[in-house]
């Protein structure tokens, strides 16, 4: 399940070499957020997750499919209604040698706040 334009909007795109930053905004009102929990929405982590490969699809211009997700750190939550806006910085985006995969560390933060740190590997 595709989470761009329900869960979230991309507000910005910007590409520089092998980094990016997307703005992203958040949907309070996505049914995820009815059950994940009820008046005090919180983004799951796997929605974190999934919303850095989504925008990594854009960048690469290609499907993907996670195959190993390591060094998840989830620093605070993030709360749709108290920040509807978060950054997500691809930070080392490259192939791994012999194999059609590509690594990249993701930084999820707004302002001076950091919410998550992932390190993944997709095809």
């Amino acid at each position: 399940m595709r989470l761009q334009n329900e869960l979230y909007e991309i507000i910005d795109l910007q590409r520089e070499g092998e980094r990016m930053w997307a703005e992203i905004r958040l949907n309070a009102s996505h049914f995820i957020y009815r059950a994940h929990f009820p008046n005090e929405p919180i983004t799951p982590g796997v929605c974190i997750i999934q919303i850095a490969r989504e925008l990594l699809e854009n960048y690469l211009e290609r499907n993907l499919q996670i195959t190993e997700v390591k060094n998840v750190k989830f620093l605070s939550v993030i709360s749709p209604i108290e920040t509807p806006r978060v950054t997500y910085s691809f930070e080392k985006i490259s192939d791994v040698e012999g194999e059609s995969a590509i690594k990249s560390q993701v930084i999820v933060f707004q302002d001076d706040n950091q919410y998550a740190k992932i390190s993944m590997t997709c095809k």
